[in-house]
């Protein structure tokens, strides 16, 4: 593979680039193996080289719609609605109150919605409620499922005094079985891998093992502009004032590797062991201590898709694709 034995002394770009203009909708995205576009009424499926597969249009206009990796969530009046990326529809529950946020993770869906408090629906691989409205008082600000089990990680937020309080629980359907406080800082991400519950911090990153120990913890001085939480490594994007800083930790907290990255960069894509970072317009590729530009455009980027040494940049209007050579 190109990306195992990157030469340390040669700069990589994105080569044989072949740009295809497409009609968008108000939103764009990657979904599936394709690109989706959406509004309020209509959902159009395209291929990376802008065939329609499907279209799915509605005479009534959607509250809300949200999109995961393989399933658009629309909300209408009271029903929530699955669509699947073969175009099938399917109502997976009545609620009270509105969608705020949709996920997908080890073959579930994690639905919030916000009514009268905040009320959490888990949706199983068979389409089938495994957790139905279960209410919590709190602002629910991040949810994880367990790789290993049927158990899942959540996270809420209230403010006392003034002071953010945050509380993890760790649960079985419905069922706590432990849970912790954290305050003085506002948990950004949490995240159960192998057994481990890792909590991501404005001030400090945690691991937790399964029966609810805190296993370390380990303090952040920098501001946080991006994370990606592997099987065995966590790697958090910070800002700094010359140049950012991209810091590998692995399961025992401990720091694996500092890389200085380029000062305008805002995100952090990781694929395989491909580490790119980018902002709006500017992409490079992080090896052996080194930030080569491989891409930028004057356009807005929206995403990046990896394919082996092939790359996918995602713009409003159109997308580019390329090898990374």
């Amino acid at each position: 593979d190109l990306f195992k034995t990157l030469d340390e002394k040669k700069i990589y770009k994105v080569e044989n680039i072949k740009s295809i203009d497409f009609n968008t909708l108000e939103e764009v995205k990657f979904f599936g193996k394709g690109i989706l576009t959406y509004n309020s009424q209509r959902i159009i499926y395209m291929d990376l080289n802008n065939n329609i597969l499907w279209e799915n249009q509605k005479a009534e206009f959607s509250n809300r719609v949200l999109v995961t990796d393989n399933n658009v969530f629309r909300q209408v009046n009271n029903k929530a609605i699955m669509l699947d990326k073969n175009n099938q529809e399917y109502i997976i529950a009545e609620i009270e109150g509105n969608i705020v946020n949709v996920s997908r993770e080890n073959g579930k869906t994690c639905m919030i919605v916000m009514g009268n408090g905040q009320a959490l629906y888990i949706i199983d691989e068979n389409n089938d409620l495994v957790v139905d409205n279960k209410k919590f008082k709190d602002i629910i600000t991040g949810i994880s499922i367990n790789d290993k089990s049927q158990a899942y990680a959540l996270t809420t937020l209230n403010f006392e005094k003034g002071i953010p309080v945050n509380n993890l629980y760790y649960l079985v359907d419905d069922v706590e079985l432990w849970s912790s406080s954290i305050a003085n800082e506002i948990l950004i991400k949490t995240k159960v891998v192998n057994n481990n519950v890792i909590v991501l911090g404005t001030d400090n990153l945690y691991l937790y093992n399964n029966n609810g120990k805190l296993m370390w913890k380990n303090s952040i001085y920098n501001k946080i502009l991006d994370y990606y939480i592997a099987q065995d490594q966590i790697s958090i994007l910070f800002e700094k004032d010359r140049q950012n800083e991209l810091i590998t930790y692995n399961f025992e907290g401990k720091v694996m590797e500092i890389q200085p990255v380029p000062s305008e960069t805002k995100k952090l894509k990781i694929v395989d062991n491909k580490i790119l970072v980018h902002n709006d317009n500017i992409i490079y590729l992080l090896h052996n201590n080194k930030a080569d530009k491989i891409f930028e455009d004057t356009e807005r980027l929206e995403d990046l898709l990896l394919d082996g040494n092939n790359i996918y940049i995602l713009f409003k209007n159109k997308i580019i694709r390329g090898q990374i050579k």
